[in-house]
């Protein structure tokens, strides 16, 4: 009696738009041992304006990142575009630039 059975567990079926039992998603493994149950709840308006705001935020983020790697990217551009410069004058102060 305490042997497991051999027989294999079958999935429950759940129609289209009927709700989950306990109103709760399923999260199954793959051998369909264990049956984790996550609980769930929908967004409201408040919490859809909060998720946006914050999406909107990670976005100015970033884009004020980008913006400053290159500012950044061009500054060092600069800076030895005028090293070289100024060290080929150093270098030939008698030859005339090429």
């Amino acid at each position: 009696m305490n042997q497991p059975s051999d027989r294999r567990l079958e999935p429950e079926i759940i129609p289209p738009g009927a709700p989950l039992p306990g109103d709760q998603a399923v999260w199954a493994n793959g051998n369909m041992r264990h049956v984790y149950y996550v609980p769930t709840s929908r967004v409201g308006p408040v919490g859809l304006a909060f998720l946006t705001l914050g999406i909107g935020a990670v976005a100015v983020l970033g884009l004020f990142f980008l913006l400053s790697a290159a500012f950044v990217g061009l500054a060092a551009v600069g800076v030895l575009t005028a090293a070289a410069f100024i060290a080929g004058i150093l270098r030939r102060p008698n030859h005339p630039l090429r």
